[in-house]
């Protein structure tokens, strides 16, 4: 059943609307189009063909090397994928302009089955750095979405630079730990100064190991390097799936090429211009909501140990570290000696799972084990995050270098105060993490809004998406030509393919032409 409302959804946009009205799903299948009003309809938008195309790269066999980092075979969701490896030159003097050093990205082919032999339609696939790189991604989606999105065609995840191969590795363990383990509730500039010292230390090291190439690690890089990878593809037109930043560095591409741009389906995509104030209040704003589903999720599993009251039980866990931090076992071994479970870490640790509920019943296992005294499980999700892959700080040096902003400790103190204090969980850690870019190299360009192309882009919006709220996708998808906004009521980082409904509306546009009705909203 398809509910017409007349008016957006809240914070959608600031002043008066032009878009159509909100259609509401209450089932989990995408919202229909609405009764003819007698007028002839427009024709509707024609997106480009799915032509097939060969790479001018050989691809290697990497099934199992690569599973055996990616967990095993369960990552294949019982169907048999099979993944060839690639890498591909970019930037240098070879690079159609670029004024970037000469680097490469790995690309991941996924195919259901032995890998063609022919040409075949190359749907390229970009993650999020520092949370899922292109190949996680492509796996991902290969194995979780539906097995149609394989049929006849081939999935490539695309790392960007600096995501594997020559990983950015200039953080040491110890300064990862003191940014992820700083007080959520400092306020003061004293309260805040072990913050702003970790987020200085990493900026001077990242530019004694970086160099000259520091400032290469951001979104227009990655477009230009994107690029190169479509040629490298042999694809005359790019057709491709993006998660966050990746979903960036499609909109950034795009602009730049539209006359190569394909069927573009943008994943949680941020405001590259949303002032830091905004961006920190509207994400703590979806980190509650997502607290909300997290707890209800856990609270209906029965066993999940945080209690009746997950939500409280995590509040409470949260003051009590800020009290008495759990100092880990003189015998664990693999963490920053000396290393303490803070309220930092808990919270830390809570915005990175709640991001991915896949992780949610292991998330709420360590918290539950915290509250007990057992500090152990929460360490080992914080060392994961901080120290696997080196994510952590290539997502630390591309969002300093996408962001203008550097804020001084007394900005940030304020913006603490008053965050905290109507949020003792999130709002004090959200208003902080501008701290970390605050001695950064300030970006000789301000970041420009995404201004789209003439051609459909189908963006998704996630509801209680800490890393993207759906506020920010709205306000993006309000002034980018082309965008139509489909959102879903859910928590998570990323939308796709959380759900049928979801799943139908990205199959319509990828595959078969069909552009949604803009506003479509898909149910939780």
């Amino acid at each position: 059943m398809v509910v017409l409302v007349a008016a957006l959804l809240a914070g959608c946009a600031v002043g008066p609307s032009q878009r159509p009205p909100v259609a509401t799903v209450n089932s989990d299948e995408p919202a229909a189009a609405p009764p003819s009003s007698g007028a002839a309809p427009p024709p509707p938008p024609v997106l480009p063909p799915l032509v097939p195309s060969s790479p001018k790269v050989d691809f290697v066999d990497c099934t199992a090397a690569l599973l055996s980092r990616l967990g095993g075979a369960a990552a294949l969701g019982g169907r048999d994928l099979r993944l060839g490896c690639a890498s591909v030159p970019v930037g240098g003097a070879g690079s159609g302009g670029s004024s970037t050093s000469a680097s490469e990205v790995d690309v991941t082919r996924v195919t259901l089955g032995p890998a063609p032999v022919g040409p075949v339609v190359p749907i390229a696939v970009l993650g999020d750095p520092g949370r899922r790189t292109g190949t996680q991604e492509a796996l991902r989606l290969a194995a979780r979405g539906p097995a149609e999105l394989l049929e006849g065609r081939a999935l490539y995840g695309v790392d960007v630079r600096g995501a594997t191969g020559a990983a950015v590795d200039c953080i040491t363990p110890t300064t990862r730990a003191a940014i992820d383990d700083a007080d959520p509730a400092a306020a003061d500039p004293v309260a805040l100064a072990p913050l702003a010292a970790a987020a200085g230390t990493a900026a001077r090291t990242c530019s004694q190991l970086l160099e000259d190439s520091l400032t290469e690690f951001d979104t227009a890089t990655d477009a230009d390097d994107l690029d190169e990878v479509r040629r490298a593809l042999g694809a005359a037109r790019l057709h491709a799936v993006g998660l966050g930043a990746g979903a960036a560095t499609l909109a950034r591409w795009a602009q730049a090429h539209p006359d190569q741009q394909g069927r573009l389906v943008l994943d949680g995509l941020p405001d590259p211009t949303a002032p830091d104030g905004v961006h920190a209040d509207q994400r703590a704003d979806a980190a509650r909501r997502a607290l909300d589903a997290f707890a209800t999720a856990c609270a209906g599993t029965g066993g999940c140990g945080l209690g009746t009251d997950p939500k409280g039980a995590v509040t409470d866990l949260v003051a009590s570290l800020r009290r008495s931090p759990l100092p880990a076992s003189p015998a664990a071994t693999g963490f920053v000696p000396g290393r303490e479970v803070t309220a930092g870490t808990a919270v830390s640790v809570l915005v990175d799972g709640l991001a991915d509920p896949d992780s949610w019943p292991a998330l709420g296992a360590a918290l539950a084990a915290a509250r007990r005294g057992d500090p152990a499980p929460v360490l080992a999700r914080a060392d994961a995050r901080e120290n696997e892959d080196g994510g952590f700080d290539l997502q630390v040096v591309a969002d300093c270098n996408d962001r203008a902003e550097r804020p001084t400790v007394d900005q940030v103190a304020a913006a603490s105060a008053r965050a905290a204090g109507t949020d003792p969980v999130f709002g004090g850690w959200f208003a902080q993490r501008s701290l970390v870019c605050s001695s950064w190299p300030v970006p000789t360009e301000a970041p420009a809004p995404f201004s789209g192309t003439a051609l459909p882009t189908l963006l998704l919006g996630t509801d209680a998406d800490p890393v993207v709220p759906l506020v920010e996708s709205q306000r993006v998808a309000a002034g980018m030509q082309g965008a139509v906004l489909v959102s879903w009521l859910g928590a998570g980082h990323g939308a796709y393919p959380a759900t049928p409904c979801i799943s139908t509306v990205v199959g319509d546009f990828l595959l078969r032409e069909n552009v949604p009705r803009e506003e479509t909203v898909c149910p939780p």
